[in-house]
């Protein structure tokens, strides 16, 4: 994975693991040191090496918060009215000089996303949302593309994402994206 941002980039060798219901861990390593931050289904975790961290610590409430959505295997308009999300359709408007559909996905927890649909694949273009960080609530915005199928589903290979207006945005670009890899669920639990 090459990750940049303003007038730099950073290859970060990274995997994030994906397993239903609702397990989750993604890994970076640079420079010889691995973070981690896991999701078991029922306990987040993290371990941060900066600084010389090397223990497991639980994941902070905002983390934990965000974990809990990443673990979403399926996202939360597949199966929305079982999970507690609500949706709206709000209609066409223009991503970057394409129509896309507009919709508004209240999640169970009363956060509010906008997600852009392509037209033509109904697949996410443009994802727009609020969260809390460090006390403060930010707009965010994540534009995927370069989608390839993988397993008979098509899945971003390039998501670009960060707060909303603001040009310097970081940049995931995914080499390969495996799918039905058989994982082991220790691989989830906290160490």
């Amino acid at each position: 994975m090459a990750q940049s941002g303003g007038n730099f980039t950073v290859d970060v060798d990274y995997a994030q693991l994906r397993a239903r219901p609702s397990l989750y861990r993604d890994e970076g390593t640079l420079q010889g040191l691995t973070q981690i931050n896991a999701y078991d289904g029922t306990n987040g975790w993290k371990i941060v090496p900066w600084g010389g961290k090397k223990d497991v610590e639980p994941l902070e409430e905002e983390e934990r918060k965000q974990i809990l959505e990443e673990s979403d295997f399926d996202g939360p308009l597949v199966n929305y009215k079982d999970k507690g999300n609500k949706v709206e359709y709000l209609g066409t408007e223009p991503i970057e000089g394409t129509d896309a559909y507009k919709l508004k996905v209240t999640l169970k927890n009363g956060d509010v996303r906008y997600y852009f649909m392509d037209t033509d694949y109904y697949v996410p273009i443009k994802i727009e949302s609020k969260r809390t960080v460090r006390g403060a609530e930010r707009e965010f915005e994540t534009s995927l593309g370069d989608y390839k199928e993988v397993a008979g589903v098509y899945l971003p290979h390039s998501i670009e994402s960060g707060l909303k207006g603001i040009p310097n945005k970081s940049q995931i670009t995914f080499e390969k994206i495996e799918a039905n890899v058989a994982l082991d669920d220790s691989r989830f639990k906290r160490p």
